[in-house]
C-alpha cells in the first residue's frame, strides 16, 4: 500500500522504515524484581515483526522510589542493562527500532511495591491514594540524576533513544500540572517555573549520553477534568522542551474526562488529533500522534501536517500483525481492538499476571500461541456461532482440520449481537464481522439455521465436537411474574418486544444497565432495581464511573438492595433498603437477571463422542475475553 504512513522517516540519528509507532504500555510481563523475561522479549518481538516502524519499550522504572507497577520493568540498576539489551536484539532482528520509556511514578508509585513513600512536587494523594511527602530541592537534583543515569544504562543496552515520560500523572506530569504541583520555589508556580524540573532532566540525560543520541518526552497536550494543563501551558512547555534539545515530542493526554480513557456513543477515531495538531504549530521538531487512530485517519493527519508520526497502542496489542496487515491491503484481517479497556484494568490488578486482550488470547503469550499444524486432520463440528465457537472454528481450521459450524440462528455472532447495540457499544460489531469473514476465508462450513441434537450430530458422524450453545435467560422466582409479559432485555435491544414510556427492569448488572440507557436515550422512564448493594459490578473500573454517571444524567433511576414482593400489570412492588414498601410504576417490565448455562446438548452426547469440548458461556455465563480464550485454546488442542 502506498501513502506517507509507509514512507521511511528519520527521527534524530534514528532510521525508520515507516511511520507507525508502538507506544509504550505497562504490561506487567516483567518478573517480581523488574528484569526483562522471555514473556517481554516475545511480546515486543511479535509487534516488531508485525511491521512497526519503533517500539517504544513501556514505563521503566529510573529509581525504586519511582516504581509504580508489580512486575514493572526496571532500569534503576546496571543489573538490568544485560536483559534489556537481549530485549533490543530480539526487536532489531525484526526490523524495527527500539526506543525506552524513562518514567517516576511518583505519588502514584506505591510502598508496597517499592517499600518507601513515595515522593512528588507537592504533599496531594494521587489515584493511588498514598500520600506522598514533599520533595526537597536536594531530592530534585538527585531524581534529575536517576533519569540521566537510566538514559546511560539504555544507550549501554544498545536502545536507539530514549523517551522520558512527562504524562498521564506521573513524577514529571505531577510537577508541570497546577493541579499537583503548589510549590512557591523555583519548581512551581507559572508554566515556565513547573516546566523546569522536565529541563533538567533533559538536560542531564543529554550531558549523560551525548548530543546526538535521540532523546524525546511524552507529554499531555491537555489535561481534562481537572483546573490543570491547557494547551496554551502545553504548547509553552513544548517549545521550552525543544529549545532544551529534545528531537521530537509524543502527544498524549490525561485526567478523569480524557477521551481516550472514555468512549463515545459511537465510535470516533482519532480522539486527541487537535492536541497533536496544536503542538505541532508551536514547534519544529517531529510530533508523534496517539489516541484510537485508524489506517485512514493516520495516513490524513500526515498529509494535513498534524503530526509527523502515528502511535498505534491497543490497534498492536489486539492484533501484533496491525501493521502488516494495512500495508499489504489487508484491513478485513484485522483482530479489532474493541475498547473494552480491560487490559487497562489490568495494569492495576495485580492479581493478574500481566495485562491480557478480551480479543486476542495470544498476547502476552506470544511463543505458546504459535499455531502449530495438526499431526492429524480432524473432522470437526463446532455448534454455536458466538464469540466461542467461531474462535474454536477459526483456530482448528488454521491448524488444518476439516471444521463445520452450526448455528440455529439466521446469524452469527451470539451474545456480540445484543452486546453491540447499547450507546456507547459499536464498536464490538467489528469483531463478530470479522471472525465470520476468518471463517469465510479458511473454508469452513458455516449453516445457520441449524438446530443440533443428539441424534443429527451421530449422523454427522465428528471426529470431535465443540459444544458452544451458550446461555438461556434466567427468570427470577416473583410472585406475578408470571402473569404479566415482561420481556427478556435482549429482545428490546434487537427490537423484537414493544416498549411503554415507563419502564421498571429487574436485574443491575451489565446487561441491565445498558439495556436502561438505550432505552433512556428513545426517552423512556427507567428505573433499575437489583438485590445487590451496587449496580453494574462486571464492569471494569476503568469504565464503570463514566457508565454510572451517564445513566444518572439521562435520568435512570438506580435502586439498590431491593427486595422483590411481587409483579402486577401497576408494576413491581418492592422493599427499598431502608424497609419501606413501594411500587415501581411501569408499562414493561424487562428481565435483565442473569443467564444460566445451555448445557443440554453437551449431556446429551458426554461419552458418546470420542473427543467432546464445552466452551464459553454454557460452561458459566463470562466475558467476551473468556469466550475468546477458551476457543483460541480448544483450537489449539483439537
Amino acid at each position: 500500500m502506498s501513502g506517507k504512513l509507509w514512507e521511511p522517516f528519520r527521527l534524530g540519528r534514528i532510521e525508520l522504515r515507516n511511520r507507525i509507532v508502538m507506544p509504550p504500555m505497562v504490561t506487567r510481563y516483567a518478573s517480581d524484581d523488574g528484569f526483562v523475561t522471555e514473556r517481554t522479549k516475545n511480546y515486543y518481538g511479535a509487534r516488531a515483526r508485525g511491521g512497526v516502524g519503533l517500539v517504544i519499550v513501556e514505563a521503566t522504572y529510573v529509581h525504586r522510589q519511582g516504581w509504580a507497577f508489580v512486575n514493572q520493568i526496571g532500569i534503576s540498576d546496571d543489573k538490568f542493562i544485560p536483559k534489556l539489551r537481549e530485549l533490543v536484539g530480539t526487536v532489531h532482528k525484526n526490523g524495527a527500532k527500539i526506543a525506552i520509556q524513562l518514567h517516576h511514578g511518583g505519588r502514584e508509585a506505591k510502598s508496597t511495591v517499592s517499600g518507601l513513600q513515595p515522593v512528588a512536587p507537592s504533599p496531594l494523594p494521587g489515584l493511588a491514594g498514598e500520600t506522598p511527602r514533599e520533595m526537597t530541592v536536594k531530592e530534585i537534583k538527585d531524581t534529575v540524576t536517576y533519569f540521566a543515569d537510566a538514559a546511560l544504562r539504555a544507550k549501554k543496552a544498545g536502545f536507539d533513544g530514549v523517551e522520558i515520560h512527562g504524562a498521564h500523572g506521573y513524577l514529571i506530569n505531577q510537577f508541570l500540572s497546577p493541579t499537583s504541583n503548589k510549590r512557591n520555589d523555583d519548581y512551581g508556580g507559572d508554566v515556565r517555573h513547573r516546566t523546569r524540573f522536565l529541563l533538567e532532566v533533559i538536560a542531564a540525560i543529554k550531558k549523560a549520553v551525548g548530543n546526538d543520541y535521540p532523546v524525546w518526552c511524552r507529554m499531555d497536550g491537555k489535561e481534562y477534568g481537572t483546573q490543570g494543563i491547557t494547551l496554551e501551558d502545553a504548547q509553552q512547555t513544548a517549545r521550552m522542551a525543544q529549545d532544551a534539545g529534545l528531537v521530537a515530542l509524543h502527544v498524549t493526554a490525561w485526567g478523569p474526562a480524557a477521551p481516550t480513557n472514555r468512549t463515545t456513543p459511537t465510535f470516533v477515531s482519532a480522539v486527541i488529533e487537535e492536541l497533536a495538531a496544536g503542538i505541532k504549530k508551536a514547534v519544529s521538531i517531529p510530533v508523534i500522534a496517539v489516541g484510537r487512530i485508524t489506517p485512514e485517519d493516520g495516513e490524513r493527519l500526515l498529509r494535513e501536517g498534524k503530526a509527523d508520526l502515528i502511535a498505534i497502542g491497543k490497534g498492536v496489542l489486539a492484533d501484533a500483525e496491525w501493521t502488516n496487515k494495512v500495508a499489504s491491503g489487508r484491513i478485513d484481517d484485522i483482530n479489532p481492538c474493541i475498547i473494552c479497556n480491560s487490559c487497562r484494568d489490568d495494569v492495576r490488578n495485580p492479581a493478574v499476571k500481566g495485562i491480557r486482550c478480551a480479543v486476542n488470547a495470544s498476547l502476552g503469550r506470544e511463543k505458546e500461541s504459535e499455531i502449530v499444524p495438526a499431526t492429524r486432520a480432524k473432522k470437526v463440528l463446532v455448534v454455536g456461532g458466538g464469540p466461542a465457537g467461531m474462535e474454536t472454528a477459526r483456530i482448528a481450521a488454521l491448524r488444518g482440520h476439516k471444521v463445520t459450524l452450526w448455528e440455529r440462528e439466521s446469524r452469527l455472532g451470539g451474545q456480540l449481537i445484543p452486546a453491540a447495540i447499547p450507546p456507547h457499544k459499536d464498536r464490538i460489531a467489528p469483531l463478530y464481522q470479522y471472525l465470520e469473514r476468518q471463517l469465510h476465508k479458511l473454508g469452513v462450513s458455516v449453516q445457520t439455521g441449524k438446530e443440533a441434537t443428539a441424534a443429527a450430530i451421530s449422523r454427522f458422524n465428528p471426529d470431535v465436537v465443540v459444544v458452544a450453545t451458550g446461555v438461556k435467560p434466567l427468570v427470577p422466582s416473583i410472585p406475578g411474574l408470571d402473569r404479566v409479559k415482561a420481556v427478556q432485555a435482549e429482545a428490546v435491544l434487537e427490537g423484537k418486544a414493544k416498549v411503554g414510556k415507563k419502564v421498571a427492569i429487574i436485574g443491575g448488572e451489565l446487561v441491565g444497565c445498558e439495556t436502561a440507557e438505550f432505552l433512556a436515550d428513545r426517552g423512556k422512564e427507567v428505573t433499575v432495581m437489583r438485590r445487590g448493594p451496587e449496580m453494574a459490578t462486571g464492569v471494569g473500573p476503568t469504565v464503570r464511573d463514566f457508565f454510572l454517571s451517564r445513566l444518572l444524567e439521562k435520568g435512570v433511576t438506580l435502586l439498590r438492595e431491593v427486595k422483590y414482593n411481587s409483579v402486577s400489570p401497576k408494576g413491581v412492588s418492592i422493599t427499598t433498603r431502608d424497609g419501606k414498601e413501594r411500587t415501581i410504576e411501569a408499562d414493561t417490565v424487562i428481565l435483565a437477571a442473569g443467564s444460566v448455562p445451555e448445557t443440554g446438548l453437551y449431556e446429551a452426547i458426554k461419552g458418546k463422542i470420542a473427543e467432546v469440548y464445552r466452551i464459553g458461556d454454557c460452561v458459566k455465563p463470562r466475558t467476551i475475553r473468556d469466550a475468546i480464550s477458551e476457543g483460541f485454546q480448544t483450537g489449539q488442542k483439537i
